[in-house]
């Protein structure tokens, strides 16, 4: 296990696809902080501008990731496309690493689903929950190919952190149990922002709350549906877009569009929410299990990983799960407000031991 040292210099690096990586990144952040650790964020601006609200003495380094851009019907293809432009970034990213180890004099590397951003001279640390990929049925032939691209990677790193639950039941599924789990692989309990959130009982100052999240051009798309939905329905709708870049608010009839909240104002919103639609991101996943909320599941299409997650959740009766093109269709009346499970395993158990 990787001795962290509270003289340590760390590097953090989430991948900039949408905000789940950064998110989850913030209690990993806040326990190096808290442990006497210098930290150094690096990404893409999208992720700066978000780490940097909660960590402004921090260093940023602008890394940026691929441009990711879904094709409107979700096509496989555009992930195969994507995965291709993630190992020729890979290259870069190792040139690139080197020379912030160098200038930064940084002694410790952890990297969220960046997995160039390994070293030999300095341990290195990668955070994923994807041992193995669920392709689909046409393409099932190239899984043994993924999992073997993921675990040469992961096995190039000191350790890997999976933010899934040691024992029992992992939220993460199938994608984190391939058969041969690499030996430097720790369960590390679930990552959310909002472990420590204190609950309280508030009134529902909002019939329906949608949570967009993902790249271009499905993000837009799932946000139209849900404000259609909600003014469909008749319900007094917050759709909070994910942007901490923009300062701009929207009204459309009667939902209401907002870039981005504080943590402590999001828990608020989606603790006090009559009903929540979202994406089945992974990171989204964790933060609804901290707050013990059921959400309607909407995976982007296309996205197998997400598709799985929300089908596999489902069928688990933790979540409800709904295809983008049949929100027109939905019974909201289904959802309530019921917790969907306590946080099993919080993460400060395991850092303990670092």
């Amino acid at each position: 296990m990787v001795a962290i040292e509270e003289t340590e210099r760390v590097l953090v690096c989430p991948l900039g696809w949408g905000l789940g990586h950064a998110t989850r990144v913030i209690p990993v952040i806040s326990y190096l902080l808290q442990k006497g650790c210098t930290v150094t964020i690096a990404g893409d601006a999208q992720t700066i501008s978000l780490l940097h609200g909660h960590f402004p003495r921090c260093t940023s380094i602008h890394f940026p990731s691929i441009n990711v851009k879904l094709w409107k019907r979700g096509s496989t293809l555009a992930l195969i496309l994507i995965a291709i432009k993630l190992i020729c970034r890979t290259i870069g990213e190792q040139r690139e690493l080197k020379r912030i180890i160098d200038e930064h004099r940084i002694n410790l590397v952890i990297s969220d689903n960046r997995y160039g951003l390994h070293s030999q001279s300095i341990p290195s640390i990668l955070i994923t929950h994807q041992l193995q990929v669920i392709l689909p049925r046409f393409f099932k032939w190239a899984e043994p190919l993924g999992r073997w691209f993921i675990r040469r990677h992961i096995l190039q790193f000191h350790e890997c952190w999976i933010p899934d639950n040691p024992g029992g039941f992992r939220l993460s599924g199938q994608l984190s149990m391939p058969k041969k789990i690499p030996g430097n692989v720790r369960f590390i309990g679930l990552l959310s922002r909002f472990s420590n959130h204190k609950k309280s009982d508030t009134p529902h100052p909002w019939d329906l709350v949608g949570i967009v999240s993902g790249p271009p051009p499905q993000r837009a798309i799932f946000e139209r549906e849900l404000v259609n939905l909600g003014n469909r329905l008749n319900l007094k709708t917050l759709i909070i877009r994910g942007l901490p870049q923009s300062n701009s608010k929207e009204i459309d009839g009667l939902g209401t569009l907002v870039p981005h909240l504080p943590d402590h104002e999001m828990a608020g919103v989606i603790l006090s929410a009559k009903y929540i639609i979202c994406r089945s991101g992974y990171s989204t996943l964790m933060d609804l299990m901290a707050l013990g909320r059921k959400a309607l599941l909407v995976p982007t299409p296309g996205q197998t990983e997400q598709e799985y997650l929300a089908n596999y959740l489902g069928q688990q009766k933790i979540f409800q799960y709904c295809l983008q093109n049949k929100l027109s269709t939905i019974n909201l009346n289904e959802l309530n407000d019921s917790q969907s499970g306590k946080l099993l395993q919080p993460v400060v158990s395991f850092f303990s031991k670092c």
